[in-house]
């Protein structure tokens, strides 16, 4: 991860080098090269570091703005990975401030005026804060789905879905300015299909009811004729990486 210039599937490449106050996240990126070296004691160095970003973040979470809240979910996300696959050791004992930072970020975060517009008639700049929202959801959802992870409560789901909703296409997401994006839009057309996995492991598709607010859908398995329109075959084939993630989550709820 982030090793070789690449990045997780949750992170746009184009916020890196964005006019975006993205601070949260480049020192993320510099601490992860740290410790991609052979350099002994970087390891030490990293979670120290981690440990004063945690801390920064709990202080300031509040006030930062929301491409520095999306920034700071992030990089939170990453230190938890590497966390995870670090196991516990003697310099990253400091889990309840991680979860405590996450919390913080995450209650601003999720605030209703911090939501933009996701239709595909509107900016790029819109589309792609509230894709990048909802594929850090589905991260931190499956952290939950690993082991308890208080903050990931915070999803107001309905009590059948484990994931919802799911990553939009491969050709959207990896637009990489937005006259590509507008084209790829364009050919989807104004309505952009949704997806949710529910607690069974089906896949299904979502939909809103005339409020505007609450999530309808529709089961597509195979004694439902949607099926012949959706299929998890189909729903994979317009992917990018963030699809295998998802496809392990279905795989841990059946």
């Amino acid at each position: 991860m982030l090793r070789h210039n690449s990045l997780p599937p949750f992170i746009h490449p184009s916020l890196v080098h964005s006019e975006f106050s993205m601070e949260p996240l480049i020192n993320c990126i510099n601490l992860v090269h740290m410790i991609s070296g052979e350099m002994k004691g970087n390891r030490k160095l990293f979670w120290r570091n981690v440990r004063m970003e945690c801390e920064r973040l709990c202080d300031e979470g509040p006030t930062l703005s929301k491409w520095e809240l999306l920034a700071a979910m992030q990089a939170l996300a990453i230190y938890i990975i590497i966390r995870l696959d670090d196991g516990e050791t003697e310099y990253n004992g400091f889990d309840s401030l991680l979860i405590a930072a996450v919390t913080v970020v995450a209650q601003k975060l999720t605030e209703n005026d911090i939501a933009g517009n996701f239709s595909l008639d509107g900016s790029w700049e819109d589309w792609l804060f509230e894709e990048s929202r909802r594929r850090l959801s589905v991260v931190y959802k499956v952290f939950n789905m690993l082991f308890y992870f208080n903050p990931a409560e915070m999803c107001n789901l309905p009590m059948d879905l484990v994931l919802a909703p799911l990553p939009a296409k491969k050709q959207l997401w990896e637009a990489g300015n937005e006259a590509v994006w507008k084209s790829e839009s364009q050919r989807e057309g104004e309505v952009q299909a949704e997806f949710g996995l529910t607690n069974s492991g089906d896949l299904v598709k979502l939909g809103e009811n005339n409020g505007g607010t609450a999530l309808v859908h529709t089961s597509i398995t195979a004694n439902n004729p949607a099926r012949t329109t959706a299929n998890w075959e189909e729903w994979c084939e317009g992917m990018d990486g963030f699809g295998g993630l998802v496809m392990l989550a279905a795989s841990m709820v059946v």
